[in-house]
């Protein structure tokens, strides 16, 4: 009598990981029992360790829910559609990341806890990664545009008169402190301006800069210029320039016609300022004064080129003062507009189809 035990085969038990596995990736199950833990840790800190910490806590929360609703109040059809667009796009880039990194933090058969700090760190330093990707397009892309319009010698600069916007700095390193130093940036645009005026190319000087109590970038500036033997009738000034987007924008609304401005900072200062006039219409070029990028300045321009691309393409900022821009609307009765709607479709649909990757370890 044979015996069919051999050729019997059971069908695989589904355990109910692998039945979670398929209703919900890995690590958003991480995510929401590690929020769970994080809940439950600030509620008993606040209510039984700090309880007179609750409402301070309560304030922040709404005062940072006001400053990311303020940033979107001048976006319009155009502006959400990039952001939709830029999302997208990060999340592909996010993903193909993600995978060389995997290379060096590969998921294996550890337990789900072991597998989930993993994955944490992976997508921590993918972050770091992703940041330093941004920032360095920034630079390339600014530097890229407006390296053709910097000047660093008067030989160089063409033979006409031009309006100076001069972009306002401390005439101190620590102006308010007990210790004066002098800022070499300031006495290098200074002078710079000075070697403008001297050499005849000199039609109007726009000072733009910060006043705050007796802190006056401009004023200190105008009295500076005079002596130096500047007209007083030729310099006009911005208290509200607090940022160069601000000083920019008051410059364009100063301007007649298509007249050039000639903007003066320090070089890596004027690719950014340049940059920005041109997105706004202006015909803009640099005087490059004399300084060299310190340490605190490559971090400062590393966050504040993304800015600059932010301000212009996504959030439509505003200026106190200058005229609003109209507002854009996307028409589905123009082909251009449709094919712009194309592309941003195709990269939502990209975006989602990697994203199931990015949730699993």
């Amino acid at each position: 009598m044979n015996d069919n035990k051999g050729s019997f085969k059971r069908s695989p038990k589904t355990t109910g990981k692998e039945s979670t596995n398929e209703s919900a990736p890995a690590a958003l199950r991480f995510l929401f029992i590690i929020s769970l833990w994080l809940i439950t840790g600030a509620v008993i800190v606040f209510l039984f360790i700090l309880p007179q910490r609750l409402n301070g806590a309560l304030d922040t929360l709404h005062e940072v829910k006001g400053s990311i609703t303020s940033l979107f109040r001048f976006c319009d059809d155009w502006n959400f559609l990039l952001l939709t667009a830029l999302f997208s796009i990060s999340v592909i880039v996010y993903t193909l990341n993600d995978k060389v990194l995997q290379k060096y933090l590969p998921n294996g058969q550890r337990g789900f806890y072991s597998e989930g700090m993993i994955w944490t760190f992976r997508n921590l330093a993918n972050l770091i990664v992703f940041f330093f990707e941004v920032g360095l397009f920034c630079l390339i892309l600014t530097h890229s545009v407006t390296t053709p319009s910097i000047y660093s010698s008067i030989d160089e600069l063409p033979k006409t008169k031009y309006h100076i916007l001069l972009l306002g700095t401390s005439k101190f390193i620590d102006p308010i402190g007990k210790k004066k130093h002098e800022n070499l940036y300031y006495k290098a645009r200074i002078a710079s301006v000075v070697e403008l005026y001297k050499s005849g190319r000199v039609k109007s000087i726009l000072i733009s800069g910060d006043r705050t109590g007796d802190y006056n970038e401009p004023e200190d500036m105008k009295k500076d210029l005079i002596k130096a033997g500047i007209k007083e009738k030729l310099i006009s000034e911005d208290f509200d320039g607090f940022r160069t987007f601000d000083s920019i924008l008051r410059m364009r609304q100063e301007l007649q016609g298509n007249e050039t401005v000639l903007i003066v900072s320090q070089y890596f200062h004027l690719e950014r300022a340049i940059y920005l006039a041109r997105q706004k219409g202006m015909d803009a070029e640099g005087y490059a004064a004399k300084g060299s990028m310190t340490l605190s300045m490559i971090q400062r321009e590393f966050l504040a080129k993304p800015r600059i691309i932010l301000d212009i393409y996504l959030l439509n900022t505003q200026v106190n003062g200058v005229a609003a821009h109209p507002r854009r609307k996307v028409s589905f009765a123009k082909a251009g507009d449709l094919f712009i709607l194309f592309v941003v479709a195709v990269s939502i649909i990209g975006a989602g189809r990697m994203t199931r990757n990015l949730l699993e370890f």
